[in-house]
């Protein structure tokens, strides 16, 4: 390889390690976890994202992509000595999940929204009635 053996987020900043991307788990409904630019002023932002899913209960990965912007970025700087270096971030920011955490977040995310769905079915149970008996 040659000098510039790491990573570059289009901001400038540079990251060496797996271990300096910021996960998130925002995305619930879509099961999708979030790989941020470490930098709190790149106005990339987001540099990839993992899709996961569920088969007899165990986490499955369905997809971990790096944006294009990023991709070409260090593409043009390292030529393809960069496709090992995305790969091996990519396995590390895998292996950093707290999957138990992931899972147990989303089953409480999976529970507030039947609730939320039963609230709005007794409402609008009720509602109903309301209208029935005014008439």
């Amino acid at each position: 390889m040659g000098e510039e053996t790491y990573l570059q987020c289009p901001c400038g900043r540079v990251i060496k390690d797996a271990s300096e991307y910021k996960i998130f788990f925002l995305k619930k409904e879509n099961r999708e976890i979030d790989i941020l630019c470490p930098n709190e002023a790149c106005h990339v932002r987001e540099l990839g994202y993992i899709l996961f899913g569920f088969d007899d209960n165990k986490v499955k990965l369905r997809k971990a992509v790096w944006y294009p912007i990023y991709v070409t970025w260090n593409k043009a700087r390292l030529g393809g000595e960069s496709d090992n270096l995305l790969r091996e971030h990519m396995k590390g920011v895998i292996k950093r999940i707290n999957w138990k955490r992931i899972v147990d977040d989303y089953k409480n995310y999976l529970e507030q929204l039947s609730k939320l769905r039963e609230e709005e079915r007794l409402e609008e149970a009720m509602g109903e009635s309301v209208n029935e008996a005014e008439r």
